[in-house]
């Protein structure tokens, strides 16, 4: 509603103006919506809208159901039991983990679905070539044996369904052919062909796991041997031996320097002898030194000292023999004497030589100890210098062993996973086995046309239905006077109905002046009662009629606003500003020779020309209407009037935008009861925005089951939700309306239809058509 009227002093309006102008009030007020609740009569309503698309979808359906299942030939099917097993490297199932027990059931469903199994099965019983399976596929195929086997393939799936229960680790496998045998055949080659194709591809994947570890293995043996060459090069270019540059090296060191410390010991033990030698030799006595001349004198001496002795005793000192005897003793003792000094020396003589014997033994034994020595202090130099280039070499070759070290290993590991493979068992892992074979079964399953038909007519009225629900919930068009309140929250002041035969372009013959008591005529005069209820009573009013976009009736509306003004008694001037197109008002402005708005605006033409005096006889006062006597159509015609541009014109936002439009506005409200402004279409140009300012109100058009929501909500904020006063429906097809029951006025026009003449009826679908497509008579009525 326009702030203008909504702002005013409600004092000083009348109860009825002050009470609308509250509702309108209430109604823009943001407010919270009851949730919406769906029930048994909006299915029904739902269905009422969309019957014929619901039965045609029922009927389509469960034909087409019946006719299949009536042509389709029997089918008949075979069950086989199989149980799903997990051996170890034992051979003894594992399969009662329920755990693991469910991925692997899955996995072997989708085993058993697989292409390669159906291949198998279809090339082990040469399905392609078998002409009973040839009528499963709805005849012999053509093309290759590749092509052959691929369709047949294709069909073999199609016939075959496969089923497991939770907490089982059985497999159903049910196969429907057209013969109980080939069902039972089928069913009972799966597992075979499952295992062969395990098998198989067990046997690729260990052929294929044996050559990558063979390859692996040569690699590794190169990579060990490089290594290997590596250490023992590295060992000869720095003579390291096994053990070097380690603890044997300081051993060997340790070893040597004793030795080389006890040979200097010895060197000098051996020195020190043979100077004692030497000193020995000096201080060595002689005097018992003897020899055989010595001992023989000694023996002489004593027979003569004997004899002496004897000879003295028996004959005295003066006998002869005792001086003979005293003689030669004297000459045996000097010779004794001489002999004992000449063996003294010859003794000394001795000891002197072997005392040089001995002590040049001793030095040749400390020369030898002292080169012995020297020798092995050389040999502990050169061993604890290489000791030292060992240890700075240390880090690399015992990099060089642990690669070496490594790749040994690792071609050790490679030659135990290649013996380890080559030693299991093909079984071992998940594996399924048949445990109730498949028997031939003459039951037919299929078809079974009642219960199929029965089981389509119902589903297909589920799908009409949801498919009718769906239409309806992505509408967004617009066609209930409760979705501009729901979405909007402004009042609807009229549902026009829709005319068969579209505005006529003669004013004479409009169905308000025309047909007064048809419906539209009672919609028109109620639709301006409403809107002149916007305005104080005895106020002249101004309303601008504009619409989303174009087509919608903005300008039909706007002419009946007018003649309906004009029927009750009132002054309506209609001003066309929508300048850009032409449509019904140009006809009419023809028909009626109304002045030209161009003259108008450059001042050829005066506006107090387009004044119809008011005619003092009309009646009441207060509203222009002679309760007693209807005028006649020349009477009613002198109060309309109409300022319209016969062409489009170059630049209208130029003459819209000029100061002369506010003008014209306010001299035309001084001269009739009611200006109408014809705007242009809101979502096409920008126009309205800026004559609303202009007039007191503005109605908003919106085009019956054509106008969405969006474009509503678009033209809403564009123009200012308050600048819009209501909303009125054009094109309104009342019996389409009444049909799809949306539980308002409308729907029970029918019932009043005694009231009216003309009353809107049913199209048929080709008129539907017809005006769907625009294949009829032209509708001046979107203009």
């Amino acid at each position: 509603m326009n702030d203008l009227a909504l702002n005013q002093p409600r004092d000083n309006l009348p109860s009825q103006r002050r009470g609308y102008l509250t509702q309108q009030l209430q109604q823009q007020q943001p407010q919270t919506l009851a949730p919406e609740q769906f029930g048994l009569q909006d299915l029904i309503r739902i269905f009422e809208r969309h019957k014929f698309l619901i039965l045609a979808i029922v009927a389509a359906v469960t034909l087409a159901t019946l006719a299949w299942q009536l042509l389709s030939p029997n089918l008949y099917q075979a069950r086989a039991n199989i149980q799903v097993e997990l051996i170890d490297d034992t051979g003894t199932n594992q399969a009662d983990i329920l755990a693991r027990n469910t991925q692997r059931l899955a996995n072997e469903r989708k085993l058993y679905r697989s292409r390669n199994s159906a291949r198998t099965v279809v090339e082990s019983l040469a399905l392609h070539e078998d002409p009973a399976f040839h009528e499963e596929m709805g005849g012999a195929p053509s093309g290759s044996e590749s092509d052959q086997i691929n369709k047949a393939v294709s069909t073999l799936l199609e016939m075959t369904r496969v089923e497991s229960e939770d907490g089982s680790d059985l497999i159903e496998l049910t196969a429907t052919a057209r013969s109980p045998e080939m069902a039972a055949e089928i069913a009972n080659a799966f597992p075979a062909a499952v295992r062969d194709l395990k098998r198989t591809r067990s046997e690729e994947r260990r052929q294929e796991l044996l050559d990558d570890l063979g390859a692996e293995r040569e690699e590794r043996v190169a990579v060990a041997k490089e290594a290997a060459d590596a250490l023992a090069e590295f060992r000869v270019e720095n003579r390291m031996l096994v053990g070097a540059g380690g603890a044997e090296d300081l051993a060997q060191i340790n070893r040597i320097a004793a030795e080389a410390a006890s040979a200097t010991a010895r060197g000098a033990g051996a020195s020190a002898a043979s100077a004692g030698v030497a000193s020995a030799a000096s201080i060595r006595s002689t005097a018992g030194a003897t020899n055989a001349a010595v001992q023989q004198l000694q023996r002489q001496e004593a027979q003569l000292g004997a004899e002496l002795a004897s000879l003295t005793q028996t004959y005295g000192d003066g006998y002869p023999e005792v001086a003979r005897v005293r003689a030669e003793l004297q000459t045996v003792q000097s010779n004794l004497a001489t002999e004992q000094a000449a063996a003294r020396r010859a003794a000394q003589e001795q000891a002197n030589a072997e005392s040089a014997r001995m002590a040049q033994l001793a030095r040749a034994d400390a020369a030898r100890d002292q080169a012995r020595a020297g020798q092995l202090q050389s040999v502990v130099a050169s061993l604890t210098s290489k000791a030292y280039q060992n240890a700075s070499n240390t880090p690399l070759l015992e990099q060089l062993e642990r690669e070496a070290v490594t790749s040994a290993q690792a071609v050790a590991e490679v030659a135990e996973r290649i013996t380890r493979v080559r030693s299991e068992k093909l079984v071992e892992g998940v594996t399924s086995n048949i445990i109730s074979p498949a028997t031939a079964n003459n039951e037919v399953v299929s078809p079974s046309p009642l219960k199929t038909t029965l089981i389509a007519l119902i589903g297909s009225a589920i799908l009409g239905m949801i498919i009718a629900f769906m239409i309806d919930m992505l509408d967004d068009r617009l066609r209930t006077v409760a979705q501009i309140r729901k979405f909007f929250g402004m009042p609807v002041f009229a549902m026009l109905p829709m005319l068969d035969e579209g505005v006529s372009p003669k004013l004479r013959e409009s169905p308000v002046f025309k047909e007064p008591q048809s419906m539209f005529a009672e919609v028109s005069r109620s639709m301006y009662s409403e809107v002149r209820a916007l305005m104080p009573v005895n106020q002249s009013q101004s309303v601008l009629v504009t619409s989303p976009l174009p087509g919608d009736g903005k300008s039909v509306v706007a002419l009946t606003l007018a003649a309906a003004a004009v029927s009750m008694g009132k002054r309506a001037v209609i001003l066309d500003l929508d300048l850009r197109r032409s449509g019904i008002l140009q006809m009419i402005q023809k028909d009626i020779n109304a002045p030209e708005l161009m003259d108008v605006v450059r001042g050829e033409v005066d506006l107090p020309a387009l004044n119809a005096p008011e005619d003092p006889a009309m009646g009441d006062a207060a509203t222009g209407v002679d309760l007693v006597t209807q005028p006649d159509d020349e009477e009613m015609l002198s109060r309309f009037a109409l300022l319209s541009a016969s062409a489009p014109v170059a630049e209208p936002a130029a003459v819209l935008s000029s100061s002369k439009f506010h003008r014209m506005v306010e001299d035309l409200k001084s001269r009739f009861d009611l200006v109408v402004v014809n705007a242009p279409a809101v979502l096409a140009v920008r126009d309205a925005r800026s004559m609303c300012d202009y007039t007191d109100d503005t109605i908003l058009v919106a085009r019956w089951g054509n106008t969405t929501i969006d474009q509503f909500r678009a033209t809403l904020e564009m123009l200012g939700s308050s600048n819009v006063a209501g909303c009125v429906y054009n094109q309104v097809d009342y019996a389409e309306h009444a049909r799809r029951r949306y539980g308002d006025s409308v729907q029970f026009y029918y019932e009043a239809a005694d009231y009216y003449v003309g009353v809107p009826r049913q199209l048929s679908l080709k008129e539907k058509l017809m005006r769907k497509f625009g294949w009829g008579s032209a509708d001046a009525a979107s203009a």
